[in-house]
């Protein structure tokens, strides 16, 4: 369990790198009304000489439905074993014969990132038959460096370059994984920090384009079990959401530079479980929030912004609260915030909340043959599975821990309370499915693995003038809610709310969930207050669906505490 206090996002954190390209053209950017949007796609799972990956082909194939779906024509995908060198290269080549000024080009890779080199510092993207003993097949690669050189070539001839990396080159791990539960894979073949000298997803400073990454140069990236959307690069599978529309924060049917990254950037924080922090560059010069990458349908008119206009004292704020239930909370947020005379809230965006999820939850069993009628009280579908069979949910029945995506989510767990358990893995993963129609930007620091009595910070952004409801899922899936209390208000009036926890009993995960609305949402907040301090996760589907609202944002992450 844990305390959060607050703290600002600003990453420099800087870029790792990926394998699949894909270069596309969107309908459209306002810089050229005849412009065109261009693709190169490249998905790569099997190799020859490496482990295969499980998600890199279904990146592909999804950004190429998508940039199809936006009216891109000049679409090129390569899977698996047509990604040869000489038709990677091919592609490109002609690509940019046909490129004309205003066309933007999405390049994509998805597959591995690894480095090579008489002192390992050379970043590539090596391809299905990649063989680094092999002096023929080591050429099957592509350089990092030869992407520079070709995104240069675009940009000559008045094109833009999105350049998707969801591939990684670092070693570095967010937070340790319990080898208990599922294997998680990266998109790395190494396994040492990249130099600092190569911390930058580009050697060049690119004049117009723009380079999503993975991960950053010390990293390696994950592939993520997305609910609908089995294991995937949570990278690529934001991007794609993002120029699907999600992306489009204000309702004016486009989707900016600025929009993209803000999506992609917190979808994937999100989904990933703070195990992934992408690396976004742009130019210097470049107006992200007027620089459109996609424009989606009849424009619905942009909102306008909302500002803090005003500070606490120097070190004030407010008593911390108990919580209960191991959680002690401090609410960190300026009272004289407020919004500035004459502005406005963004017009609300409606989100339809999907279904529940139909996908059964995968449970395994450890140190013990699963017992006849285990988790039979869940009202979640479930399968029991083997541990080597990807399962959602691990039993420890040694240890009585239960894990999930590498962590521990709770311990002392009985065989009888599995029903509790599978119900909280399912309605995770619903919370998920509706954060990416938009996620509510949340926020924790420091990330990784809390011990009892450290401190945390979370930021809630974006919410100046709307209602707010906080609330916490522990692993042993009880409810708490944690905003309003007593005494609080329910329209928050800065644009940050800050939440102080300290870590404490029992520990495990503790899953976050924010909902924000410009409407008052009194049957939902009286609804949750029902089902403040009981263990019945299952119930948080049916209210949220029914009472959150048709312009609610949701935002979830995860804290992770061990004594």
């Amino acid at each position: 369990m844990i305390a959060f206090p607050v703290l600002s996002a600003a990453f420099p954190r800087r870029a790792g790198a990926a394998l699949a390209l894909s270069c596309a053209m969107l309908a459209l950017s306002a810089r050229a009304v005849a412009a065109e949007t261009r693709a190169i796609v490249i998905g790569v799972d099997r190799y020859e000489h490496a482990p295969p990956l499980r998600g890199a082909v279904a990146d592909a194939r999804d950004l190429e439905a998508v940039l199809r779906g936006r009216g891109a024509r000049d679409v090129v995908t390569l899977i698996d074993t047509a990604a040869e060198r000489a038709a990677v290269l091919r592609a490109l080549d002609a690509m940019l014969a046909r490129t004309q000024k205003g066309d933007t080009i999405f390049l994509t890779i998805a597959g591995y990132g690894a480095l090579e080199g008489a002192q390992n510092d050379e970043a590539i993207f090596p391809l299905p038959k990649f063989d680094p003993q092999d002096k023929r097949k080591n050429s099957e690669k592509i350089l990092r460096a030869e992407l520079d050189r070709y995104i240069e070539s675009f940009e000559k001839k008045g094109a833009q370059v999105v350049l998707i990396v969801d591939a990684s080159f670092g070693g570095g791990l967010a937070r340790a994984v319990d080898p208990r539960a599922e294997r998680l894979v990266y998109r790395s073949l190494n396994d040492r920090p990249l130099p600092d000298r190569l911390a930058l997803v580009a050697s060049r400073d690119f004049t117009r384009s723009v380079v999503l990454a993975a991960a950053d140069a010390q990293s390696k990236a994950p592939e993520v079990d997305i609910p609908g959307a089995g294991h995937r690069g949570a990278l690529s599978y934001s991007v794609a959401r993002a120029l699907e529309g999600a992306a489009d924060a204000d309702g004016d049917a486009l989707v900016t530079t600025q929009e993209l990254i803000a999506y992609v950037r917190q979808l994937t924080y999100q989904l990933s479980d703070q195990r992934q922090e992408i690396v976004a560059l742009h130019p210097r010069g470049l107006d992200v929030s007027k620089d459109v990458i996609a424009q989606l349908v009849a424009p619905l008119g942009r909102g306008v912004g909302v500002q803090a206009v005003g500070a606490p004292p120097a070190g004030e704020e407010e008593e911390a609260a108990p919580s209960g239930g191991g959680l002690t909370i401090t609410p960190l947020t300026p009272k004289s915030m407020a919004i500035g005379p004459g502005q406005s809230l963004p017009p609300a965006k409606p989100v339809a909340m999907p279904p529940r999820p139909k996908e059964p939850i995968r449970l395994a069993v450890r140190g013990a043959a699963a017992e006849r009628g285990m988790g039979a009280g869940a009202q979640a579908p479930f399968v029991l599975v083997g541990a080597d069979a990807a399962p959602d949910l691990v039993w420890d029945a040694a240890t009585r821990d239960a894990l999930a995506g590498g962590d521990v989510l709770a311990h002392n767990v009985d065989a009888h309370e599995l029903d509790v358990l599978i119900d909280r893995a399912a309605t995770v993963r619903w919370l998920k499915l509706v954060a990416g129609k938009g996620p509510l930007p949340m926020r924790i620091s420091p990330e990784g693995l809390r011990r009892k009595g450290e401190r945390v910070e979370i930021v809630i952004s974006g919410i100046a003038g709307r209602n707010l409801l906080l609330f916490d899922l522990t692993g042993d899936g009880v409810l708490q809610l944690l905003y309003p209390l007593p005494s609080d208000p329910p329209v928050v009036q800065s644009s940050d709310y800050r939440l102080s926890v300290v870590a404490g009993e029992p520990f495990g995960a503790d899953q976050i969930v924010a909902i924000a609305s410009t409407r008052s949402m009194p049957q939902l907040e009286q609804a949750l207050r029902q089902l403040d301090r009981l263990r019945n996760p299952a119930k948080i589907i049916d209210i949220v669906s029914r009472f959150a609202g048709g312009d609610a944002q949701l935002g979830t992450i995860g804290i992770f505490t061990t004594r």
